[in-house]
């Protein structure tokens, strides 16, 4: 990229998004703790237990193209 300014603020920018792409994951760890039972490991609700499956991979997903865009821009 040629402009410099522009690709500052889009560093700046991005670096924001991995920041919020942590605060996503440690939050996603939090839940599968709760969604687990202590006793034997097994999931506490099978209809939430998918759905969070479904979250988990989207957040995943927006981490790793997160850090793709980064490679890009250095």
């Amino acid at each position: 990229m040629e402009d410099e300014r522009t690709k500052i603020e889009l560093k700046k920018q991005i670096e924001s998004i991995r920041e919020n792409n942590l605060n996503n994951l440690e939050a996603i760890a939090s839940l599968e703790m709760l969604l687990t039972s202590n006793n034997n490991g097994r999931v506490k609700d099978e209809k939430s237990s998918q759905k969070f499956i479904e979250l988990k991979g989207k957040v995943d997903e927006v981490s790793n193209i997160t850090n793709e865009f980064v490679a890009i821009l250095k």
